[in-house]
Protein backbone atom coordinates (compact mmCIF):
# COMPACT_ATOMS: atom_id res chain seq x y z
CA UNK A 1 0.00 0.00 0.00
CA UNK A 2 1.77 3.33 -0.87
CA UNK A 3 1.87 5.81 2.12
CA UNK A 4 0.03 8.68 -0.06
CA UNK A 5 -3.18 6.68 0.00
CA UNK A 6 -3.44 6.15 3.45
CA UNK A 7 -2.60 10.44 4.34
CA UNK A 8 -5.07 10.82 1.26
CA UNK A 9 -7.65 13.62 1.99
CA UNK A 10 -10.60 11.47 2.38
CA UNK A 11 -13.33 14.03 0.26
CA UNK A 12 -12.85 12.84 -3.14
CA UNK A 13 -13.83 16.39 -4.21
CA UNK A 14 -10.73 17.76 -3.18
CA UNK A 15 -8.38 14.96 -4.33
CA UNK A 16 -6.95 15.87 -7.62
CA UNK A 17 -8.44 13.86 -10.64
CA UNK A 18 -11.18 12.31 -8.60
CA UNK A 19 -14.00 11.26 -10.84
CA UNK A 20 -16.45 11.22 -7.74
CA UNK A 21 -18.32 8.20 -6.21
CA UNK A 22 -22.02 7.25 -5.45
CA UNK A 23 -23.79 5.95 -2.38
CA UNK A 24 -26.78 3.25 -2.66
CA UNK A 25 -28.83 3.10 0.68
CA UNK A 26 -30.61 -0.71 0.45
CA UNK A 27 -33.40 -2.86 1.66
CA UNK A 28 -32.92 -6.36 0.87
CA UNK A 29 -35.51 -8.44 1.15
CA UNK A 30 -37.68 -7.71 3.38
CA UNK A 31 -40.49 -10.18 4.09
CA UNK A 32 -44.10 -9.01 4.48
CA UNK A 33 -47.20 -10.33 4.71
CA UNK A 34 -49.58 -8.28 2.13
CA UNK A 35 -53.03 -8.11 0.98
CA UNK A 36 -52.11 -8.33 -2.49
CA UNK A 37 -53.72 -9.94 -5.75
CA UNK A 38 -56.82 -9.72 -8.25
CA UNK A 39 -58.19 -12.92 -8.07
CA UNK A 40 -60.90 -14.09 -5.66
CA UNK A 41 -58.54 -16.65 -4.10
CA UNK A 42 -56.03 -13.68 -3.71
CA UNK A 43 -58.83 -11.98 -1.59
CA UNK A 44 -59.28 -12.41 1.97
CA UNK A 45 -56.21 -13.18 2.86
CA UNK A 46 -52.56 -12.20 3.55
CA UNK A 47 -49.42 -13.76 1.00
CA UNK A 48 -45.57 -13.83 1.70
CA UNK A 49 -44.56 -10.96 -0.37
CA UNK A 50 -40.38 -9.78 -0.39
CA UNK A 51 -39.51 -6.54 -1.08
CA UNK A 52 -36.18 -5.47 -2.05
CA UNK A 53 -35.50 -1.67 -2.82
CA UNK A 54 -31.76 0.47 -3.26
CA UNK A 55 -31.99 3.97 -3.13
CA UNK A 56 -28.95 6.34 -4.73
CA UNK A 57 -28.36 9.28 -2.26
CA UNK A 58 -26.99 12.58 -3.54
CA UNK A 59 -24.05 13.80 -2.28
CA UNK A 60 -24.72 15.31 1.15
CA UNK A 61 -26.41 12.57 2.11
CA UNK A 62 -23.31 10.26 1.35
CA UNK A 63 -21.30 12.15 3.68
CA UNK A 64 -23.16 12.61 7.08
CA UNK A 65 -20.67 12.97 9.04
CA UNK A 66 -22.72 10.55 11.80
CA UNK A 67 -26.20 13.22 11.43
CA UNK A 68 -28.93 10.64 10.97
CA UNK A 69 -31.11 13.53 10.05
CA UNK A 70 -28.88 14.35 7.16
CA UNK A 71 -28.49 10.32 6.22
CA UNK A 72 -31.31 8.37 3.97
CA UNK A 73 -32.24 6.29 6.68
CA UNK A 74 -32.79 2.41 5.75
CA UNK A 75 -34.86 1.49 8.41
CA UNK A 76 -37.31 4.61 7.77
CA UNK A 77 -37.35 3.15 4.11
CA UNK A 78 -38.32 -0.22 5.26
CA UNK A 79 -41.09 1.18 8.03
CA UNK A 80 -42.38 3.37 4.92
CA UNK A 81 -42.86 0.24 2.67
CA UNK A 82 -44.27 -1.95 5.90
CA UNK A 83 -46.85 1.00 6.18
CA UNK A 84 -47.55 1.21 2.34
CA UNK A 85 -48.21 -2.71 2.54
CA UNK A 86 -50.57 -3.39 5.36
CA UNK A 87 -52.86 -0.01 4.70
CA UNK A 88 -54.98 -2.15 2.37
CA UNK A 89 -55.37 -4.75 -0.33
CA UNK A 90 -53.60 -4.12 -3.58
CA UNK A 91 -54.51 -5.21 -6.70
CA UNK A 92 -51.76 -5.23 -9.01
CA UNK A 93 -48.11 -5.61 -7.59
CA UNK A 94 -47.37 -2.91 -10.19
CA UNK A 95 -49.96 -0.28 -8.44
CA UNK A 96 -47.98 -1.42 -5.43
CA UNK A 97 -45.18 -0.72 -6.55
CA UNK A 98 -45.41 2.59 -8.05
CA UNK A 99 -47.11 3.82 -4.17
CA UNK A 100 -43.87 2.22 -2.76
CA UNK A 101 -41.83 4.38 -5.47
CA UNK A 102 -44.07 7.50 -5.19
CA UNK A 103 -43.64 7.57 -1.02
CA UNK A 104 -39.53 7.18 -1.36
CA UNK A 105 -39.37 9.73 -4.37
CA UNK A 106 -40.69 12.17 -2.91
CA UNK A 107 -37.20 12.62 -0.58
CA UNK A 108 -35.23 14.63 -2.94
CA UNK A 109 -32.20 13.04 -1.56
CA UNK A 110 -33.00 10.04 -3.19
CA UNK A 111 -31.48 10.47 -7.06
CA UNK A 112 -32.43 7.20 -8.39
CA UNK A 113 -34.91 4.18 -6.96
CA UNK A 114 -34.61 0.64 -8.20
CA UNK A 115 -37.63 -1.80 -6.69
CA UNK A 116 -38.70 -5.51 -6.50
CA UNK A 117 -42.03 -7.11 -5.43
CA UNK A 118 -41.77 -10.93 -5.56
CA UNK A 119 -44.69 -12.74 -4.04
CA UNK A 120 -43.69 -16.08 -2.79
CA UNK A 121 -45.97 -18.08 -2.89
CA UNK A 122 -48.42 -17.88 -6.05
CA UNK A 123 -47.07 -20.84 -8.55
CA UNK A 124 -45.77 -23.93 -7.23
CA UNK A 125 -43.20 -24.29 -9.85
CA UNK A 126 -41.39 -20.60 -9.44
CA UNK A 127 -39.51 -19.12 -6.50
CA UNK A 128 -41.57 -16.35 -6.54
CA UNK A 129 -43.25 -14.16 -9.28
CA UNK A 130 -43.26 -10.44 -9.02
CA UNK A 131 -41.87 -6.57 -10.75
CA UNK A 132 -39.29 -4.25 -10.93
CA UNK A 133 -39.31 -0.76 -11.21
CA UNK A 134 -36.34 1.98 -11.66
CA UNK A 135 -36.93 5.12 -11.42
CA UNK A 136 -34.52 8.48 -11.45
CA UNK A 137 -33.89 11.95 -11.90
Amino acid sequence: MKLDAVTADPDPARRPGSVGERMSVRVKRLRLEAGVGVYDSERGRKQPLEVSLEAEVAPEAARPDGALDVAVNYAAMAGIVRQIVASTHHDLLEDLAQKIADTLFADTRVKRLELTLDKLATLEDAVSVGVSLSRWR
